[in-house]
């Protein structure tokens, strides 16, 4: 596996700008790393947080202020159980993994987490807004991405090797449909995994062409 992953690095970086346009991956496999680390070792963090969050917001459906934040209270306390583990989860992704393309964000795809990092205050996602039903939407986004990343990765491979064909590179789109494939393959079976806890809303690091796998042979 490493040798693999160094043969596709290698690739990438001495080809030319043209199509690998890899001058940002450095910075972002750093960046990825950090977050993913911080994110782990941090990640209990949440519970307090959250507990704190819950008892401030309290829980609209009741009225009486009292029993409204111990409602809040309570809430939270569970919240940042699954905060926690999601940011413990996904950080050991992006830090394992801190070598991986990425989705170029995560926007409508499971429950983001309230800020960047766990001692943030940001903004909560609320599952009752609209609807229930609409607010566990993310959720199933989230699974279906997932199998479909894990099982038709390796799509990526003709896909981005007929690119760079296209576009005079061949070596480069070869080394990239590797890269891509084995991306595709770990982040989504990672969000299978984590696909009923939360997730960041963005993703650092090189950005994967297409939303699907199958994107680039469809171009």
């Amino acid at each position: 596996m490493q040798k693999l992953i160094g043969a596709i690095l290698a690739l990438l970086l001495v080809a030319p700008p043209l199509y690998a346009a890899t001058d940002n991956i450095p910075s972002g496999m750093v960046h990825k790393a950090v977050r993913g680390g911080v994110n782990m070792v941090t990640g209990v963090v949440e519970i307090p947080m959250q507990i704190y969050k819950g008892y401030d917001k309290g829980f609209g459906l009741i009225k009486n202020n009292v029993g409204s934040k111990t409602v809040g209270t309570i809430l939270g306390f569970f919240r940042g159980i699954g905060h926690a583990a999601g940011r413990v989860g996904w950080g050991g992704l992006e830090l394992v993994g801190f070598w991986m393309a990425n989705p170029a964000d995560n926007e409508g795809v499971g429950i983001p987490f309230d800020a960047e990092y766990p001692w943030q205050m940001g903004e909560q996602y609320d599952l009752f807004k609209p609807s229930l039903a609409e607010g566990v939407k993310p959720i199933g986004r989230k699974l279906l991405h997932g199998f479909s990343d894990g099982l038709l990765g390796i799509a990526e491979l003709p896909g981005q090797t007929l690119k760079g064909a296209r576009e005079g590179n061949v070596l480069a789109g070869l080394g990239k449909g590797f890269w891509f494939w084995w991306s595709r393959e770990i982040y989504g079976f990672g969000s299978v995994y984590t696909c009923l806890v939360p997730n960041p809303p963005d993703n650092p690091g090189y950005p994967m062409n297409g939303t699907w796998a199958w994107s680039a042979l469809v171009e």
